[in-house]
Parts: structure tokens; sequence; C-alpha cells
């Protein structure tokens, strides 16, 4: 029997059995093999053994800063000049969430999901092999805040991960120690309203990604073009970007950040209000419970009169967090995080012609002590 055979995993008793483990993982991240879209977490002896491995950052040349906002990784996620990359969404054609086709420094293909709400990027247990990860020692690490997860990730170093011809070196990952798949950070099962096709279509992608790139982590492109309509997003590492078409031009605002996450000033109803760009959720506008709902929405100067707000517990979402733009409003038009000159450049296009085979349809004890995590 090949590894697909051998999912689920039985617990790791010894170091092994987690080996086999780590060798397994190269071929599910493959795609051999889809996971259960909830994770079951490591008991404590397994989790001790996956942090034992564990190197400090400065090893890899990589240092750590605490601020208000998390973690930050100085010397990590490193991009090549003058490179650049245009990719195809590989979600099925019922979905407009950014999924794309990357690479290991294995060569082993993976699935992302580009995930502006997240600040860090996340990385399956099953994928660390493929990924050449390793946690960093002392353990450091933390609880999502842009979704409600009882399971922390475990920051670590992995060699590369690949967009098309465009490598970004040293990538920081956060690992969840569980086995299965990601659960509410893959953001598969937080809107009840969906048709029951794209429902299905939206847990079976949810458990075939083994990546989530966050928003941290892009910005050391100059910027990233999300092309909603044409189902395409493109990566600049130094390139000044400029609109396509100056006339379909809808809306260039100053790039604000909350929490290091890509966010605009907006108005609802006219009330000043700062909206983060949320490219991984499923709805219209996302509001916490102490924002009044409306029925106008103005980005600069695009308008939106049929916003039809929800709220953040409609979807599972943290009370905390701020208002989230989601992709039924963000999916109707063009939209460039501007790093560079710190702008949001929301456009109009024309979808893109695209070949057959743009969209990848996807088929069918005691409590753990949790070490080094950030509440």
């Amino acid at each position: 029997a090949g590894f697909c055979d051998r999912w689920p995993f039985q617990p790791m008793a010894n170091h092994s059995s987690i080996r086999v483990f780590w060798a397994s993982a190269l071929a599910l991240a493959a795609g051999c093999a889809t996971f259960p879209l909830d994770p079951a977490p490591l008991d404590q002896d397994e989790l001790d053994q996956f942090l034992a491995s564990g190197r400090d950052a400065r090893t890899y040349g990589i240092t750590l800063y605490r601020d208000p906002a998390g973690a930050r990784y100085e010397f990590a996620n490193r991009v090549h000049p003058h490179r650049a990359a245009r990719m195809d969404f590989i979600s099925p054609p019922s979905l407009s969430v950014p999924v794309i086709r990357g690479r290991t420094g294995r060569f082993v293909d993976c699935h992302v999901l580009l995930d502006t709400s997240s600040r860090q990027n996340w990385l399956l247990l099953p994928s660390v092999e493929a990924m050449d990860y390793r946690a960093f020692a002392p353990p450091i690490g933390e609880y999502p805040d842009h979704v409600l997860s009882a399971i922390p990730g475990y920051a670590g170093v992995a060699n590369k991960l690949v967009f098309d011809s465009l490598h970004i070196e040293s990538p920081v990952f956060h690992v969840p120690p569980a086995r299965g798949g990601f659960g509410p950070l893959a953001r598969a099962a937080e809107l009840p309203g969906r048709s029951p096709r794209t429902a299905r279509d939206r847990e079976s992608l949810g458990r075939r990604t083994h990546v989530i790139f966050g928003a941290g982590p892009m910005q050391a492109f100059s910027y990233v073009r999300f092309d909603f309509p044409g189902r395409t997003v493109r990566f600049s590492t130094d390139a000044a970007y400029q609109p396509d078409d100056p006339g379909a031009l809808l809306a260039g605002l100053p790039l604000k950040f909350w929490r290091g996450r890509p966010a605009v000033d907006a108005t609802l109803d006219g009330a000043p209000l700062l909206l983060v760009l949320d490219t991984g959720g499923e709805f219209n506008l996302s509001l916490p419970a102490d924002v009044p709902p409306g029925a106008t929405l103005a980005i600069g100067d695009w308008l939106l009169d049929d916003v039809r707000p929800t709220l953040h517990d409609d979807h599972g979402l943290p009370a905390a967090f701020p208002a989230r733009l989601g992709l039924g409003l963000l999916a109707r038009a063009a939209v460039t995080l501007d790093f560079k000159q710190r702008r949001v450049w929301i456009e109009s296009p024309v979808p893109a012609a695209r070949s057959s085979d743009a969209a990848d349809e996807v088929r069918d004890a005691p409590p753990v002590q949790y070490r080094g995590i950030t509440p």
C-alpha cells in the first residue's frame, strides 16, 4: 500500500513512528490524499517530539521582534529583485476564493490560499517534510486572531515557496500541531447560506489546502493584484504599480493597516468605518456587533448600495476584529495592494479569457500544554 492508503495515521508512540509520519508528509502534500476538514490535536508526547527538533531562529539569519501586532520576523520571507509572476486561481468556477498552485523547494505542488485577513503564513502538519520546515526553539507560537481556533500554531522556517518562477526564500510558517486539515483557518464552513453545490466545492477545496499565505509576508512584494473577474493574481517584487486602464479605476486610496492586515477607510451610510480587506471570507460586509448596519458603502469613489451587511457572529469570526470587506463585494473588481506606494487600487477590468484548465475542479487525555504561545 502507498502513503495515501495509510491515512489517517495512528497515534505516534515513538521516534521511529514520528519519522514515518514526516516521510509520509511528502506524498500527502502532493495532493494524493484529502484531509478531514477538522483537525485532531496531537497529544502531549507527540507535541513534545514535534518541538524537540527546533532550532534558534538566528541559526537561519532570522531575527524575531515582538510588537503590538504580534511576532515579526526580519530577514525571512525574502524575494529576489526584478521578479514577477501571474498565477491562475485553481478554485472551482463557483468560487471566487483566491487559491493558487504553489511549489515547494522539493518541487512538490501545494494548494495556497491567499488570505489577507491572516497576518501570518500557516502550514499543515502533514506538509512540513515537503516544505523542509523546522520549528523555532525556544517555541514561538500564537493562536490565530482572524478566525476562532482552539489550536495554536508554532512558528518555524521552511526552505522556500515558489509561485511560478518567483521564489520566496526562508518563509516563516505557523504549523498547528494537529492531524487533518486547517479547520477554521481553511475558511470553508463559515456561510450557511451557500447553495449545496457551492458548499460542497468550498469544503472540498478546504480539505485540499496545504498553505495559507498571509498579509505579513505579502508585504515582501511591491504589489499583489487580485483580478477576481479574470481569476488571476499578479505578484511583483519591485515594480511600481500603474492601473491598467485609468478609465476603469473605481477607487485609489491610501493603504492602511490593522495589526498587519491591509485596510482602507470607508463610510457606511456616511459613518466612518475602517475596513479590513478579507480575501478569504465569502460574505459581502461583515461587521462587529457594535457597528450599526447600513445600506450604502463608500470606498473612496466606489459606491455600493446593496451591501447587505452581516455580523461576525454569523460567520463564526472573532468579535474583536474590525469590519471586513469580503469576496461578495471584492469579487466584482480587481484589487491591488500596492505596498510600495502605500495605495489600494480598485479597478473594474474586463475578465480575461482563460484556458480550459485554468480552474481546478476539486473532487471529491490531560489538556495539552502549549508552551511559548502568545495568548
